[in-house]
């Protein structure tokens, strides 16, 4: 039986484990955590939404909205298994302007089979009276003078999902596919982390792992899904990429809702506001909701050099920075104490978009730059590697001869190709949403 590790316990590296056991491989998934999902897939909001810049991105974050929404029939889960719930409130994006790139991407959208409107801002008031629909373009920084000087217009409008939604929570489905691993038989070492990593001499295995308590493990195919240490991976096995990904600082902060009640819960979808630079969900039931940033031009990126170095607490500036934005558009919200957390995300600079492919080095595979936005197509990249493992270890040249995967839930043919380490860069929003 072929032998795969996986360097990463996060909720795609577990996914990945998954698909390639349902295919036959004994997959190892390592972490150094003592859980599963206890690096970034813990600090995702776990947003599924299907807003994306190219048509491909669109197609693959649909088939991950069928499989949510499907997800005790996806894990095979027993009945009255406790499981991550998909909440559909819908999701409402704030982009700068309702213009032919945003028509385009609706009509690709509609093309897929996705439920989607446009509002004029009109309707955007009537649906959600709570929210103020003025334009806070071009995003400041609150300590500007003219942080609060009304602008004197309204935004475009808006792009409305009616059914998209979010993840409760990415803890508990990343422990959703471990346990349905573990029964297809994939094996999980988890608190030990990978120490060294060197290629075999034929006609032995591939790999040798050496893992932090000294054990080793012997691999066929190695697949790097360590996010913010994917890096590290990298250079521990000797492989470049012509391409890189960085870890990158994020932080979400958590306040009151003001829409909620004991009767009605929350009347509040999950909003992308690239108008005033952040986005928010309900969270804990809908009685708070949690605020994190859409990066705008008066902020800075926190790229990170030491992911091992990192203050989970949400800091001072980006709670005033967040809040008092979301302040803005919810003229309700209340500041209140500083609550939230940070965690690192893995991030492809050039575009934003993930890179999954094999490399140079044959046997060793990546899915790596996905935090964030691909927490809603995890399971579809765990298939997708899969199939190329399967495809590349049967001889398949990916980089001459693309793999193409018809996803079964939406029939959507995807072209694996988009997410080669070989490209140049792809159009995106350029967040990682979620």
């Amino acid at each position: 039986m072929v032998q795969v590790a996986i360097i990463g316990g996060g909720v795609i590296g577990c996914a990945v484990g998954l698909e390639l056991a349902r295919r036959g491989t004994q997959a190892h998934v390592i972490d150094r955590n003592g859980e599963v999902g206890h690096g970034s897939t813990s600090a995702s909001c776990g947003i599924v939404r299907r807003f994306y810049s190219t048509r491909t991105m669109t197609g693959m974050a649909h088939e991950g909205a069928a499989v949510w929404a499907d997800w005790q029939s996806y894990l095979r889960a027993p009945d009255g298994a406790d499981l991550a719930r998909f909440e559909r409130p819908g999701m409402l994006f704030i982009p700068p302007a309702i213009d032919d790139r945003v028509r385009g991407i609706v009509a690709h959208m509609r093309e897929l089979g996705v439920k989607v409107e446009i509002l004029t801002p009109a309707e955007v008031a009537e649906r959600f009276p709570f929210m103020d629909i003025a334009s806070h373009a071009p995003v400041r920084d609150p300590n500007d003078e003219d942080f609060a000087d009304d602008t004197g217009r309204e935004i475009a409008g808006a792009v409305f999902e009616p059914d998209a939604g979010y993840v409760v929570s990415p803890l508990i489905a990343a422990r959703d596919l471990r346990s349905a691993g573990e029964r297809e038989g994939v094996r999980f070492h988890l608190g030990c982390g990978v120490a060294a990593l060197r290629a075999g001499a034929a006609p032995g295995p591939r790999f040798r792992l050496t893992l932090d308590d000294g054990s080793a493990l012997d691999a066929d195919v190695v697949v790097n899904v360590a996010g913010p240490h994917s890096s590290l991976v990298n250079r521990m096995a000797g492989v470049e990429l012509p391409i890189e990904t960085r870890p990158l600082r994020r932080e979400v902060c958590a306040v009151g809702n003001p829409t909620w009640s004991e009767s009605d819960g929350s009347t509040i979808p999950v909003v992308g506001d690239l108008d005033s630079g952040i986005y928010f969900r309900p969270e804990s039931g809908g009685r708070d909701l949690i605020v994190g940033s859409l990066d705008p031009a008066c902020d800075t990126f926190e790229w990170v050099d030491d992911p091992d170095a990192l203050d989970p607490s949400c800091s001072v500036a980006a709670h005033e920075r967040q809040v008092m934005r979301l302040m803005k558009r919810l003229p309700e919200v209340r500041f209140g104490p500083r609550r939230g957390i940070a965690g690192l995300y893995d991030v492809t600079p050039l575009d934003w978009n993930p890179i999954i492919d094999k490399t140079d080095t044959p046997g060793y595979y990546v899915a790596i730059g996905t935090s964030g936005s691909s927490f809603k197509t995890a399971p579809v990249i765990g298939q997708v590697m899969a199939e190329l493992i399967g495809a590349c270890e049967a001889g398949r040249d990916h980089d001459a001869d693309p793999l193409h995967v018809i996803l079964p839930r939406t029939g959507f043919d995807l072209d694996v190709s988009f997410f080669t380490r070989l490209r140049s860069a792809r159009p995106s929003t350029g967040t990682v949403i979620g």
